[in-house]
């Protein structure tokens, strides 16, 4: 107790030292650490996209935050992303790609988040100059790069520095005392790269190996530093009626004055190549225009017409640029020489639209190995005095016959749509490592109880969609097996992508027991559509696809599937999971049906579990609404077998768990529930304790019994789901937002016929005045009725209409009466005004808002009490934004109460009255 006393004692003392230094924020408070704490997170391990596990360490002296040393493998991309305060950082994930072994720490910057600063952390008692001399057809732009074992023989990464001499350049290599290095020199890509079959070799001395090489010849020269056209195509979503404008950027030293698109609109792959094609048709591009860099480079913009093209046409296309004087061309986006190698862009034209069903549906989503058992004799042994944790790895006894069984259980929450995890055959209970593409494995069940459970929803009236993995198999596939121990002489060999066969090959996220189906092979490309997509639809006649990893295969394979799942079935609905930014997600409508909202996801759990302010949650849909066309069908969802249970990450608050999904099911978008969170589920442990295998408690064990159940919010989510069931407006209707703030989000879903408004509060309890967020001075003739329960109703008095929000609460209201918001009044601007300072105000949190006077046209705090020569400094906060500039200033004159006043059509000045 007298410990406690002293610490106490201690910090008061220590805070009458501070309290003058702060009455200058928030100035001084940017020169502090701006965030209490850094994570990174990425897509190979050890990082992850889900844990805390690798957190930044704040640097006083540099102000930067850095990471512990981390492993890397050299030459694989690693894609990452800071987490600040529990925040996302945003924009799209950051790349860096390590151009040898070792361990790397991680620099971030608080005032430039997105710089990439990551820096070797070893030492090394070796090393090894390498001097080169370049033939005289060397570009003399073009940057030489060596490709080693030490960065898996990348042309892209290593750079070589100018050396002496005109075509002399200069490497030094650090490396471990008497290993060995093997490399190849090039220009930048592999294309480039020299004429040489077998490795040169040199060994890491102490006192440094100096070894001088000459290259000959290359295998090609590049023309332009970039060509660039990222399916830059306009329109996006072209119909029979429209013709198409293809762009391409070309970044150049040397001259270019020449183009051309060679395309097919059949599906078959173009080819040509200075103009010229045998098979395909022709479109020249002209150029738009050419501007000088500082440095000498050129930028030119070219573009070309592809002409219109019947409903469902395939279009396929290659691009290529040229100097009408020199030799060869090179390729948009690979930056080949050959066009065998070139990227293959595509684009469908249709009058593109997803099935209504798919907009209708309320999904949910079944993870087969976790949710039930419904035949012990298909059961992996489990070694019963093996931990929990250790059995969360393994087979846990959930199959289609448990699934059967629950469809009449799913039905009954009102969902009409099941998505059902793979059961491919493979080694994993998750069913994403696929051993045979037609085959279900045994620990799952067989074909005959699929086709038993898909024909006992179709006559509930159900759809079931299937997760289908396009874009890896697993290492044990017998087609892999067979490529990579015959090579060459496998009919499969080009069915994946060797970098150097038999041990390197393109993986999913570097994990080699996943490696990369090549989709752009003719011969897998035709085995998938033509026999594996038929099998799931035709055959078991599943209702659609969710499409795992979808940003792995190419535009030009979806344009493909697309044709092949529409010609089997055209209601079928097909939606990817392309876990990146927005604009990503984006690109793959038209080819796509819908795709997973990842962005929603993380802004449902960063407002309702963390608490930011419901204004993220409004920009979000806001930014979504103008992004995606309006037959891309988002699927919303909370959480999934990827992602951390939301109950979790709100630390067991089931009423944030209830604002969410009421959010989720009266916003736009397909909503898909997560097996288990009806009743509750969340995790065991905390995923982040844990080094590995952390997915395992996203996916734990259905719950079945009802006291291991929480009845309340079955029956929530039943009501809920019922809701947006019978309520068209709920489903497809408009969206408009009419007022948001920190803890309240109120916003409208319209058809013609039927209005009804949301408001959302995660806040204390509070009335809501429809007269302020609607500016409407009367609201004669409006009724409210609760959605939910019919006997409750608000009406004006007097013209005043106020509904009362309890604490953490929604509520759907059906609107009848003219309910119309007028336009916004210019004089008060935000929607938010909030007041910090010193005594009597404070400069951490917004107990001081403002009301806004509709007669005086200014934002008013309620009155506070000064003492005579009282100096208060202070700042406006605005909707989230502190007013720009140096603090404000009052002293009082007199002892009493004092109104301080903003006026946001003269936002710097002191109105205090």
């Amino acid at each position: 107790m007298k410990r406690l006393t002293v610490v106490l004692l201690s910090f008061v003392l220590l805070v009458s030292f501070i309290v003058a230094p702060l009455l200058s924020v928030p100035q001084a408070m940017a020169e502090e650490a701006p965030y209490d704490s850094v994570v990174l997170r990425g897509s190979a391990a050890p990082l992850d996209w889900s844990s805390n596990q690798n957190p930044l360490t704040y640097d006083e002296e540099s102000k930067t935050w850095e990471s512990a040393p981390i492993p890397l493998t050299g030459g694989t991309a690693l894609e990452f992303k800071y987490v600040y305060n529990g925040e996302w950082m945003q924009g799209d994930n950051l790349v860096f790609t390590p151009d040898r072994d070792g361990n790397y720490v991680f620099i971030f910057y608080p005032e430039e988040e997105r710089k990439v600063d990551v820096r070797l952390a070893d030492d090394y008692e070796g090393s090894i100059t390498l001097k080169l001399t370049v033939p005289d057809t060397t570009p003399q732009w073009a940057i030489p790069t060596v490709a080693t074992n030490l960065n898996a023989y990348n042309y892209e990464l290593t750079s070589l520095q100018k050396g002496e001499g005109p075509n002399e350049w200069v490497l030094e290599i650090e490396g471990n005392f008497g290993e060995e290095l093997q490399y190849l020199y090039g220009l930048g890509a592999e294309q480039y790269k020299e004429n040489k079959e077998e490795k040169r070799t040199a060994v890491f001395s102490k006192e440094g190996t100096i070894i001088e090489d000459t290259v000959e010849s290359w295998v090609a020269v590049p023309i332009a530093e970039n060509v660039t056209h990222d399916f830059q195509h306009t329109p996006f979503l072209p119909t029979k009626k429209d013709s198409v404008t293809v762009k391409t950027t070309v970044e150049h030293y040397g001259p270019i004055d020449s183009g051309a698109v060679y395309y097919t609109a059949n599906g078959s792959s173009p080819n040509g190549k200075r103009g010229e094609s045998e098979k395909s048709k022709v479109v020249p591009l002209n150029v738009d225009s050419t501007t000088e860099q500082e440095n000498g480079l050129f930028i030119t913009v070219l573009s070309g017409v592809i002409p219109k093209q019947p409903d469902q046409s395939r279009v396929k296309y290659k691009i290529d640029v040229w100097h009408s004087e020199g030799e060869g061309s090179q390729f948009a986006d690979t930056n080949s020489f050959d066009q065998k190698e070139a990227t293959e862009f595509a684009y469908y034209v249709d009058n593109f639209q997803s099935p209504q069903w798919a907009k209708d549906a309320s999904i949910y989503h079944v993870f087969v190995d976790r949710f039930y058992d419904g035949n012990t004799a298909n059961n992996e042994p489990v070694d019963p005095d093996l931990p929990y944790d250790e059995q969360l790895k393994g087979w846990m006894g959930g199959d289609l016959e448990g699934v059967k069984k629950k469809v009449r259980y799913i039905q009954e929450l009102g969902f009409d749509t099941i998505w059902i995890s793979p059961v491919f055959e493979g080694p994993y209970s998750h069913g994403y490592h696929p051993t045979d593409f037609k085959k279900i494995d045994e620990r799952f069940g067989d074909e005959k109880i699929m086709k038993e459970l898909i024909t006992e929803a179709h006559r509930r009236k159900m759809k079931v969609v299937y997760d289908f993995v396009p874009n890896h198999t697993s290492s044990g596939h017998p087609f892999f097996e067979d490529a990579k121990a015959k090579g060459e002489g496998s009919p499969f060999y080009n069915w994946y992508t060797f970098t150097e066969w038999p041990n390197q090959y393109n993986t999913f996220y570097g994990i080699p027991e996943l490696p990369e189906l090549n989709n752009d092979n003719l011969a897998t490309r035709r085995y998938v559509l033509g026999n594996v997509v038929p099998y799931w639809l035709r055959q078991l006649k599943f209702d659609g696809f969710r499409l795992d990893y979808a940003k792995g295969p190419s535009y030009s394979y979806w344009v493909d599937f697309r044709h092949a799942v529409k010609k089997t079935n055209p209601n079928a609905f097909i939606f990817g999971e392309v876990w990146d930014t927005r604009e990503k997600i984006n690109s793959y409508a038209g080819k796509l049906d819908g795709a997973l909202d990842f962005g929603l996801a993380d802004t449902m759990v960063n407002v309702f579990a963390k608490d930011s302010s419901m204004t993220e949650l409004s920009t979000t849909i806001a930014d979504n609404l103008s992004t995606y066309p309006k037959e891309y069908q988002m699927v919303t969802f909370l959480d999934n077998h990827d992602k951390p249970r939301f109950l979790f990450e709100a630390e067991g608050d089931v009423n944030k768990l209830k604002l969410a999904a009421a959010a989720q099911f009266t916003l736009p978008g397909t909503p898909a529930v997560y097996y288990g969170t009806e009743v509750g589920l969340s995790q065991s442990k905390d995923h982040n304790l844990v080094p590995d295998w952390k997915d395992r408690y996203y996916r734990e064990l259905m719950p079945w019994k009802k006291e291991d159940q929480d009845l309340e919010l079955k029956k929530f989510y039943k009501d809920l789901v019922a809701l947006r069931n019978k309520e068209q407006a709920l489903r497809t209707g408009s969206f408009k937002e009419i007022s948001v703030t920190e803890d309240v989000f109120v916003y409208e879903r319209s058809t013609k016929n039927k209005k009804f408004l949301v408001v959302l509060n995660k806040g204390d309890a509070s009335g809501l005045s429809l007269n302020t967020i609607y500016n409407q001075p009367s609201l004669e003739g409006v009724k409210l009725r609760d959605a939910m329960d019919r006997r409750k109703s608000v009406q004006p008095k007097k013209g005043e209409l106020t509904v009362r929000m309890a604490a953490q609460s929604f509520t759907v209201y059906e609107v009848s009466g003219k309910l119309e918001q007028a336009a916004p009044d210019e004089a008060k601007k935000y929607k938010e005004v909030i007041v910090r300072g010193s005594e009597p105000f404070n400069w951490e949190n917004n107990d001081f808002s403002l009301s806004y006077d509709t007669n005086e046209k200014v934002w008013k705090t309620k009155p506070v009490k000064l003492s005579a020569g009282q100096r208060v400094e202070f700042k406006f906060v605005r909707d989230g934004e502190w007013l720009e500039g140096d603090n404000l200033v009052y002293t009082a004159e007199t002892e009493k109460e004092y109104v301080f006043v903003f006026n946001a059509l003269d936002e710097r000045k002191v109105d205090v009255r």
